[in-house]
């Protein structure tokens, strides 16, 4: 039977291969192409199948080489970071780009330990002053800057 000597390294490996295999799965419906004519799954495909190659390494890793163990996981900021992104994908399209990015900034603040309210408005209206010169000044994106 196999000894797990680095639960991180293999945990962080298995986690890789099972996100390679994710998307390999999800793109099971589009077209690979050739090299000369790239279909839609081509590019994404050799980064799920370069997912899959470091996970493996990482979690043969985690099987030869000794390390520390798994340590309980902070729930509540995993939760607050999850719903920071959720929260972008549902209002951007009615708030706009600068409210969604300042929302972002505060829900995911809320998660680190030790913050400081006082600079999360800076950080938040710099990111998305970034963010709108960045995606609509630079790159002209059709997106909404604002609700109104």
């Amino acid at each position: 039977m196999l000894r797990i000597r680095n639960p991180q390294d293999f945990m962080a490996g298995l986690f890789f291969v099972l996100l390679g295999a994710g998307a390999l799965w999800g793109m099971s419906d589009l077209r690979m192409g050739t090299a000369v004519r790239m279909g839609p799954a081509y590019i994404p495909s050799l980064v799920a199948w370069a997912l899959i190659v470091v996970g493996v390494s990482i979690g043969l890793k985690g099987l030869i080489i000794a390390g520390p163990s798994l340590e309980r996981w902070a729930w509540i900021p995993l939760a607050l970071i999850c719903g920071a992104m959720a929260f972008f994908g549902l209002v951007i399209a009615q708030a706009g780009l600068v409210l969604a990015s300042m929302g972002v900034v505060i829900i995911a603040c809320a998660a680190a330990p030790g913050r400081n309210w006082l600079h999360v408005p800076v950080i938040a209206i710099v990111l998305a002053a970034g963010a709108a010169l960045l995606f609509h000044g630079l790159l002209g994106l059709p997106m909404k800057l604002w609700p109104w």
